[in-house]
């Protein structure tokens, strides 16, 4: 049978477009490293968090995903989060103050679930969050003055915070050896201690001052190696002390140059030693050694991987991911801190993208 000689010409263009396509394969993701190459890459975006459908949901429907969420669930983005941390099983904990709740997200179930937005006990202004060895997960509440910890079920199993106990708790951690949990009370320009099991006070230390050992707004806290980390925020710096509040040294101080700081939030440090603090003005986190010399930074004002506006917490896990809470982008950025192997890999890959 003769083909009409328009059916021919539809039948050619398709030929030459499937033959274009089986020719020119979709160019892979790129990937994000700094520093540039030819520079060595030490860090690499890895992914983001932002909603309850992280973990997807099997086959689509685009409209109702868009107005009910996966599975006919309503779909919930993140609104305003502040303050992230990890567990022992790689769950991650996200506090939400436009929602008032924390957002966990779960790898091992691929499911995300909220604490603190049901039950006897809810969340108003979730700030800072930590969890310890048993699984409990605390949570501070700069509106409610306390601090609530969680069972995996979401049951409220300690709360701390009487009468004038706290005025704007923030940032939290826990001391992996002592666990005892230090509570950075932001209005009253201290840190207060207390035992994780039954909430027992035990000391606190710091008040307003610029002196070491002194604080102006307390925000983000950090434990590493036996060292806390307390991002004092509006005296532009980040102070260490030993877990008994004996002063060690500082990182930062204001201005806006390489290594000073604006408006610094959320600490962290990898497993080299090296100290990240964000700096919500900047847009960025800067990257210190141990002598507090700056030795790069990530980040500028932007939407993009690795772009910030008025980023807020950060967390590295026991893996060397950095878990950077981008405030206003209403997501969660995470990164790898890259060491041996992973540094070529990087590289390899960085100059690649370059070629193109």
């Amino acid at each position: 049978m003769r083909t009409p000689v328009g059916a021919r010409g539809l039948l050619a263009g398709a030929v030459i477009v499937l033959a274009g396509c089986a020719t020119a394969p979709p160019a892979p993701p790129r990937e994000y490293v700094w520093p540039l190459p030819p520079e060595t890459p030490r860090i690499r975006y890895v992914e983001s968090f932002s909603s309850s459908e992280h973990y997807g949901a099997g086959r689509r429907n685009w409209l109702r995903d868009a107005v009910l969420g996966p599975d006919g669930r309503k779909l919930e983005r993140m609104v305003k989060p502040y303050a992230a941390t990890t567990d022992r099983q790689g769950r991650l904990y996200v506090t939400d103050t436009g929602i008032g709740a924390v957002w966990v997200f779960d790898p091992e179930q691929k499911q995300v679930r909220f604490l603190g937005n049901e039950g006897p006990v809810r969340l108003a202004t979730p700030s800072g969050v930590a969890v310890d060895e048993r699984g409990v997960v605390f949570v501070a509440d700069t509106k409610l003055d306390r601090v609530v910890g969680f069972d995996q079920a979401g049951k409220v199993v300690l709360a701390i915070g009487q009468a004038d106990e706290f005025y704007s708790p923030a940032g939290l951690a826990v001391d992996p050896r002592s666990g005892y949990l230090y509570v950075a009370d932001s209005g009253r320009h201290k840190i207060r201690v207390y035992e994780t099991v039954g909430g027992r006070f035990l000391f606190e230390f710091g008040r307003r001052g610029t002196g070491p050992g002194e604080f102006n707004f307390p925000t983000h806290l950090a434990f590493h190696r036996g060292r806390l980390y307390v991002t004092d925020t509006m005296n532009f710096r980040v102070q260490v002390f030993t877990p008994d509040g004996t002063f060690v040294r500082r990182y930062g101080e204001m201005g806006d140059r390489f290594g000073q700081l604006a408006r610094p939030k959320g600490v962290g440090v990898d497993s080299e030693g090296h100290v990240y603090v964000v700096d919500a003005a900047f847009g960025n986190f800067q990257i210190f050694n141990g002598e507090g010399e700056l030795l790069l930074f990530v980040g500028r004002t932007g939407r993009e991987p690795g772009e910030f506006w008025l980023p807020a917490g950060l967390h590295i896990d026991g893996r060397d991911r950095i878990y950077v809470v981008d405030q206003y982008n209403r997501r969660v950025q995470v990164f790898q801190y890259l060491g041996g192997a992973d540094v070529a890999r990087a590289a390899k890959a960085g100059q690649q993208e370059t070629s193109k």
